[in-house]
């Protein structure tokens, strides 16, 4: 099993404590397809760092817009490339991971050739997933699943789209979301479905095997702020309140009364 990941220097503050959980729990590098870091960067960090050229077509660092209130997503559509080079190289099974995910354990499934995550709304809710509806921080490939990832690449290509979009439309041909818990097909492919909560924790909760920094949890100031608190033990999820929100739980508050 290997990790990979593909960076810029702007996570660079995220990918070093990625590749410490990478090495902590697989006893190996992460894989990380370079995206721009520097070469001091490069040179600090415990990986095997992987040039790669992507189709200029393809317009993976520009933003989509999908919302209707204009708000942007991130492209990312980089990924697929990245996987295609990777099942070029290499033959053991993998996990594809944003770089601002971090591992809190060792995590080796097997029984399906792809897995995606994804959050299923709660009963009654009512959720428009503009920018697809799974979340392509963590993607797992015991197989290099070839059709379906050229049918990522093409997708991809499309002018407003992400890496997210394009993998949940093709996925959307044969995927029943509402049997999430069932193993299902595509183009004879088994794909598994896992739950956002475990695998691609971006609530930041202990039960998380896989977390996920997303949007401000990745910015520098509070991302470094966070593994702190996690180096000590404390929930980060509820430190995040605290640093962003200003937010304290009723019983922190009730305790500091009496400080």
């Amino acid at each position: 099993m290997n990790i990979i990941t593909a960076c810029d220097a702007g996570f660079f503050h995220c990918l070093k404590e990625l590749a410490k959980s990478v090495r902590k729990f697989y006893d190996k590098p992460v894989i990380v397809y370079d995206m721009g870091l520097t070469e001091e960067q490069k040179k600090t960090l415990d990986a095997v760092i992987i040039p790669i050229q992507i189709d200029p077509a393809v317009n993976y660092t520009g933003k989509a817009y999908l919302a209707p209130n204009g708000n942007p997503s991130t492209r990312a559509t980089h990924k697929p490339f990245c996987v295609q080079h990777y099942f070029a190289n290499y033959s053991e099974p993998m996990i594809m991971v944003d770089a601002d995910c971090l591992f809190n354990e060792r995590v080796e499934e097997k029984g399906f050739d792809v897995a995606v995550t994804y959050t299923p709304p709660r009963k009654g809710e009512q959720i428009h997933y503009y920018n697809g509806i799974i979340n392509s921080g963590v993607i797992f490939f015991n197989t290099p699943a070839a059709e379906l990832v050229n049918r990522w690449a093409q997708n991809c290509y499309q002018e407003n789209t992400t890496d997210q979009k394009a993998l949940s439309d093709v996925l959307e041909e044969t995927i029943n979301w509402q049997e999430y818990k069932k193993m299902q097909q595509w183009d004879g492919l088994k794909i598994r479905i896992f739950n956002t909560k475990i695998y691609n924790d971006f609530h930041l909760t202990r039960k998380g095997k896989i977390l996920h920094f997303i949007n401000t949890k990745h910015r520098e100031d509070i991302y470094e702020k966070l593994i702190n608190e996690r180096q000590k033990g404390r929930d980060i999820r509820k430190s995040f309140r605290e640093i962003k929100r200003g937010k304290k739980s009723f019983m922190d508050r009730i305790l500091g009364i009496f400080k």
